[in-house]
């Protein structure tokens, strides 16, 4: 009985020695994962103990009342009142053959503070326990530990971790982040992570540098294309990819404390949504011309969500909302797919790509941290860089699409501007053979004339030259035949001088040279006015340099009324028309080109004489043709010239067209339809602008308002 009561206690104590001892782990290289690391967290022979004390890092310490428990059952519930989590993990390890003198290293992972002894001797601290601050492991190298094949260490770590706002401490405690939270990697991790490093800061600059470059370059197409909506809408988009590429990558350059790290993960996220969200809306514009009320909905739905979502957790109603998202942007593609075509393709894929690449991400993250770790760079600037690539190539597919519409409707217009020029060419060769019919009629003196009439028939104004023609000669007609009259009388007058001086009666002879002596005055004065009205349609109806000079528009308003309305009567004897004037006599001159704004002039007012005449013939008996003309300085300062008519008036049908080239209301052969457009094109020019006010049976009135450039 004695025998059997040893027996029974010397076992008891046996045991109880062998469970107060800590467990030996023996490392093989055979444990190496990925990259050449063993996570240590997740090996079973780890003992816990809550709280502090230094003494607990000797190797020849009792662990009696230690729990065995390994790094990764750390959770929220082992959290003091004030937040904290404080406690020290032991482990026995010993390495095999294996190793061969292989050089290790400690690394650490996850936000946290700790200090890392072996054999009760510091070896490195991941942060600061005391005063608390956490271990920023964001591109961090390991540290070198020395130890030896076959030998037993004791490997002690003091963990303290204190929970704030936004610490995701539910995400971070869990099983699977917590794998890798301490590693004894060989050279090939460290190599690993100076590949990483330096695969990181190529992704990072060329991140910035090209979401830098995207910006300028957007911004400056909106500068040069101010009305482009989708110029203004992308460059808004390279902005917040420029800003979300700054506050994604911000930690890969600077250190930062565990808050700020809090601060630019919630900014990153937010701006993560928000790139991703504007896509979805520059496809819906471009798709629709126009943003969905459910679209903002759904913006705003998920930028809420997205906070949640990311920092405690609650990924549901996100999820929803996320699905939600793409069935409303799915259904948008589907009833607009036969406009996806051409340029639109680099929209769809400016959208599909990120998505795909944040939806990868996502879920390596989720089931697969060595892969996540291994392209969650690449991915991220997938996400990032793709859609601003895509888009630029939208815009250059989109230019050359507009190039090739452009040149075909350019082909149709220089096809018209052909036909149109051989019409020109037709008439312009019958005007030809009038002008050089009623030319060959007149004398010397009117070689000046046909030498203007020549240069207007060269002029790129061809269309109002037999107008100018005709009234250039109806003008000068009258001082020729006074001339033609006063030479004749004068003859027979020198006869009777003759004859009387033959008689002997000078005082006869005397009173008759007196006579003969004032028509050759009335001679030289009908000659001096054919000259100036020769040299005045000259300086007018030729082409010039261009120039613009002091012009008083008042004279230049009645020159080209009589001009337009002699001209009219002399092509038809049946026209008749009254006319009449209101010019400010106030109205100082103007800055123009006087042969530019003439050929306006006559213009506007031979369709408006034309349009009186045609009223006339319908033979209401008291209708008064009247065209009238009248100028005015308004209180802002600008010059305006109205030539007005009691017309048949313009149909409202046709009113928005008449400016436009080609287009005309005259019948064929009697008008190429670019008076008016040329007219418009003369003004504008000038700085001014042409309108016409119009009410059908009532008239119509043209008005050019010039600026007031006074010399």
């Amino acid at each position: 009985m004695t025998r059997f009561f040893f027996l029974f206690l010397t076992g008891f104590l046996q045991f109880g020695f062998l469970q107060a001892q800590e467990e030996t782990v023996t490392l093989s290289t055979e444990l190496f994962q990925p990259h050449q690391r063993i996570f240590l967290a997740p090996l079973d022979g780890w003992i816990f103990r809550p709280g502090h004390d230094t003494a607990w890092a000797n190797p020849q310490l009792e662990t009696d009342d230690w729990k065995k428990m390994n790094i990764t059952e750390l959770s929220p519930e082992l959290e003091d009142e004030s937040g904290r989590i404080e406690g020290w993990f032991r482990i026995r390890i010993k390495l095999d053959e294996s190793f061969a003198d292989m050089p290790l290293y400690i690394s650490r992972q996850l936000w946290a503070a700790t200090n890392v002894y072996v054999d009760g001797n510091l070896i490195h601290s991941f942060g600061k326990t005391e005063p608390y601050r956490a271990f920023n492991p964001t591109l961090k190298y390991p540290v070198p530990v020395a130890l030896e094949q076959g030998r037993e260490y004791t490997l002690a770590v003091h963990f303290v971790d204190y929970e704030s706002t936004f610490t995701q401490r539910e995400i971070r405690l869990k099983p699977e982040n917590l794998r890798n939270f301490l590693n004894l990697t060989g050279p090939e991790y460290e190599a690993w992570i100076t590949r990483d490093i330096k695969q990181t800061h190529v992704y990072v600059t060329l991140s910035l540098a090209v979401s830098f470059l995207l910006f300028f370059l957007y911004w400056f197409l909106v500068y040069l294309n101010p009305d482009q909506k989708v110029f203004r809408i992308i460059a808004w988009y390279t902005t917040v990819v420029l800003i979300g590429t700054v506050v994604i990558f911000g930690n890969t350059y600077f250190e930062m404390s565990y808050g700020i790290e809090k601060i630019r993960f919630v900014l990153f996220i937010t701006f993560q949504a928000i790139m991703t969200l504007f896509g979805l809306f520059i496809l819906e514009w471009v798709l629709t011309q126009k943003i969905s009320k459910w679209s903002w909905v759904l913006l705003i739905l998920l930028l809420i969500l997205n906070i949640p979502a990311h920092i405690f957790s609650i990924s549901q109603p996100f999820a929803i909302a996320f699905v939600l998202m793409l069935v409303h942007f799915g259904r948008i593609l589907y009833s607009h797919r036969k406009e996806i075509r051409g340029a639109n393709w680099s929209i769809v894929a400016a959208v599909l790509v990120p998505t795909v690449a944040i939806i990868v991400q996502i879920i390596l993250h989720k089931y697969s941290l060595d892969l996540y770790n291994e392209y969650d760079k690449l991915l991220l600037s997938l996400h990032i860089l793709s859609p601003p690539l895509f888009y630029l190539a939208y815009i250059s597919v989109r230019f050359k699409e507009t190039l090739t519409a452009v040149r075909v409707e350019s082909q149709k217009l220089l096809k018209v501007t052909e036909e149109k020029r051989d019409i020109l060419a037709n008439q312009n060769t019958v005007l030809e053979a009038q002008v050089d019919e009623r030319t060959r009629e007149l004398k010397q003196s009117l070689e000046t004339l046909k030498s203007t009439q020549a240069q207007l028939i060269q002029s790129e104004k061809m269309a109002s030259l037999g107008e100018l023609t005709s009234g250039i000669a109806h003008e000068i007609q009258n001082p020729l035949n006074f001339v033609n009259n006063f030479s004749e009388v004068s003859q027979e007058l020198m006869d009777e001088m003759t004859d009387e001086m033959k008689k002997g009666d000078l005082e006869e002879a005397n009173e008759i040279a007196t006579d003969i002596k004032q028509n050759l005055e009335k001679i030289t004065h009908h000659g001096k006015r054919a000259d100036a009205i020769v040299k005045g349609m000259l300086a007018h109806s030729r082409s010039g340099k261009g120039e613009k000079v002091p012009t008083d528009l008042n004279a230049l308003a009645e020159e080209y009324l009589k001009l337009s309305y002699h001209g009219l009567r002399a092509k038809d004897k049946s026209f008749n028309a009254d006319f009449k004037t209101d010019f400010d006599p106030n109205l100082p001159k103007v800055n123009v080109v006087p042969q530019d704004i003439g050929r306006v002039l006559l213009n506007l007012i031979n369709n408006a004489f034309q349009a009186v005449h045609e009223r006339s013939k319908k033979g209401d008996s008291e209708y008064l043709p009247t065209v009238t003309v009248t100028t005015k300085l308004t209180a802002k300062g600008q010059q305006l010239i109205a030539i007005s008519d009691n017309g048949p008036g313009i149909p409202l049908d046709i009113k928005e067209k008449i400016f436009q080239p080609f287009f005309t209301t005259k019948p064929t052969g009697q008008g190429t339809g670019l008076g008016l457009s040329l007219s418009y094109d003369i003004v504008k020019a000038h700085g001014g602008e042409l309108k016409v006010e119009t009410k059908e049976g009532a008239g119509a009135t043209f008005t050019i308002q010039l600026p007031n450039k006074s010399p």
